[in-house]
């Protein structure tokens, strides 16, 4: 019996093992993704955080206004919240501005959950190009390519998929991705 219960765990630990090397992320990739992520939110307007913020459950969107400006302060009865927190957030260094763009992205996120449905956690290019437009219809294109390159930047089982659609697709690729792709 004591051999039986090694045999299953060394068969766990086999399974977690092969799980964990299924979501292994090329370092170039992971790389390439802090690239876009920094871009992107180089990018960022004080109009499109104000449509993030806008999209976020009240509480969300308090907390992102206070973990970027350091009040409790209900965002959607500031005026310009957009160009205080853009300006702060992009002064930020690059792992506060990625827990930062995670908060911001969370209704970017869930529109993908939700027009992917049982796709969402690993979707192909194809998946990703499907539910695009109505992702976009929602949300800002600097939203949605901040949300894309922070899923490379962060090794997500969709980062091939989501570096791909950022690289192909005119509405989220940024002319400087174009210049160093040639």
């Amino acid at each position: 019996m004591g051999e039986e219960e090694l045999t299953a765990e060394e068969d766990s630990a086999d399974h977690e093992h092969s799980a964990e090397e299924e979501h292994e992320v090329d370092e170039e990739l992971l790389a390439e993704g802090v690239r876009l992520f920094g871009d992107s939110v180089g990018q960022l307007a004080a109009d499109d955080v104000d449509r993030l913020l806008r999209g976020l459950p009240g509480p969300v969107a308090t907390d992102a206004v206070k973990d970027l400006l350091g009040n409790k302060l209900d965002p959607r009865r500031l005026k310009n919240v957009g160009a205080l927190l853009v300006g702060t957030l992009k002064k930020r260094p690059l792992g506060r501005q990625a827990q930062a763009v995670e908060r911001l992205s969370t209704a970017v996120f869930a529109t993908f959950e939700t027009k992917l449905g049982d796709r969402f956690e690993n979707p192909s290019l194809d998946d990703l190009r499907e539910v695009l437009d109505a992702v976009l219809a929602e949300h800002p294109a600097a939203g949605v390519r901040c949300t894309l390159s922070w899923v490379v930047a962060q090794g997500m089982p969709a980062a091939e998929a989501a570096r791909d659609l950022l690289l192909s697709d005119e509405r989220l690729r940024l002319p400087e991705w174009v210049e160093a792709a040639s």
